[in-house]
């Protein structure tokens, strides 16, 4: 409490410059002049406001088609939601570290966010220490093999995410680390979760029993409609290009068109300059 009055004591003995007055007065005449157009401003967006509200019930009342469309929407409260749970920098004379990490939320099933988040989380610190005891081995690599400390640049490692699909029942998304020093190196986490069962879903799931055929009629024909480009190269069958999937567990996300991209990582079924390959499966499946 002592200190505390002191503090007081201290405070009201000190004296306020003149110009702090001004300075006051003109901020207090500046705030009073922004509220008078704000209340112009709220006044003219609540009339704009109910015009459009008048428009959207006449159009539902007079025309059929448009009061069809409005009533598939989806209820906001009704579809999960993927967002960043966490995001930071970290930097020293070995690596830059940009993460982003995404987490799920609004399914209506909170015990399933828990565990998908959880996982996420246990995941992406796996792949960080992964890539940061890669960073350290390199640069004592290069310090052992005659580089100098102050000429090595640190690795440049990233995680990042981008949203599929997103829905009341599923949600898919997928996850991307990267590592950059000379070239990229890039390992994608894919993420397709059904909802009310917490499964990961695979395209047999998602495509029924047929989904190895389905896939690979699509692949072949967008193959040989790609290579009418020149500049477009694939490997063959014996070059160890495309030869079928494997099984339900290939690589895959859901677009927002509610269908299923294949997806193949760079050099995987063409060289490196082709980058990596995504394949639209044209099955409308939700």
């Amino acid at each position: 409490m002592k200190k505390i009055e002191q503090a007081k004591t201290v405070y009201n003995a000190i004296k306020i410059p003149d110009q702090l007055n001004n300075i006051v007065n003109r901020a207090v005449l500046k705030e009073n002049e922004k509220k008078r157009y704000d209340f112009k401003y709220i006044k003219y967006a609540l009339s704009t406001a109910s015009c459009v509200f008048f428009t959207f019930i006449l159009m539902i009342n007079i025309s059929p088609s448009f009061a069809a469309n409005i009533s598939e929407l989806p209820v906001l409260g009704d579809v999960a939601k993927v967002f960043t749970i966490n995001e930071y920098i970290k930097k020293d004379n070995e690596k830059l570290v940009n993460a982003k990490i995404p987490a799920i939320e609004n399914t209506g099933n909170t015990e399933l966010e828990k565990r998908i988040n959880y996982e996420i989380m246990l995941k992406m610190n796996e792949v960080l220490k992964e890539a940061e005891e890669r960073a350290a081995e390199y640069k004592e690599a290069v310090i052992e093999t005659g580089g100098k400390e102050e000429d090595y640049q640190p690795i440049n490692i990233k995680i990042d995410y981008y949203v599929g699909y997103l829905s009341k029942d599923v949600v898919s998304f997928v996850i991307t680390k990267s590592e950059t020093l000379a070239s990229a190196y890039t390992e994608k986490y894919y993420y397709n979760i059904d909802i009310e069962t917490g499964k990961n879903l695979n395209l047999r799931d998602v495509l029924g029993n047929d989904y190895k055929q389905i896939v690979d009629e699509t692949i072949y024909k967008q193959i040989e409609e790609k290579s009418k480009n020149p500049d477009n190269m694939y490997f063959t069958k014996e070059e160890n290009g495309f030869a079928g999937i494997e099984d339900e567990y290939q690589n895959f996300y859901i677009n927002s068109d509610g269908k299923v991209v294949i997806v193949f990582e760079k050099y995987q079924i063409a060289p490196g300059y082709m980058g990596e390959q995504e394949f639209i499966i044209d099955k409308q499946i939700f």
